[in-house]
């Protein structure tokens, strides 16, 4: 598991985004945010909800929904979204420091 990196679900559809920093890889968990196509989020707010494009498809960082996936949920690597981790960040900070 990397931070960062988009994963699957298994047992599901869903596409979630790896949060946790890689210093602590001996957790049992992820703490995690799911990526929901963009047409299902009816107002995303930019700062919080950024926007990325994976396989083609506009997908919404719901990181509002953020939480701890164990890492026997987590399934296949997707993509990696290294390259907006600054964007990633700024939405967490926004989530926990209004800012």
């Amino acid at each position: 598991m990397a931070r960062f990196h988009v994963y699957r679900l298994k047992q599901s559809r869903i596409l979630a985004l790896d949060l946790q920093s890689d210093l602590l890889e001996r957790l049992s968990t992820r703490m995690m945010a799911p990526l929901l196509r963009a047409e299902e989020v009816s107002m995303p707010m930019a700062r919080l909800n950024p926007q990325f494009t994976i396989a083609r498809e506009p997908y919404i960082m719901a990181t509002q929904l953020m939480a701890a996936i164990s890492l026997t949920e987590i399934g296949e690597l997707v993509t990696d979204l290294s390259p907006h981790g600054d964007q990633i960040t700024a939405a967490t900070d926004f989530l926990f420091q209004g800012f």
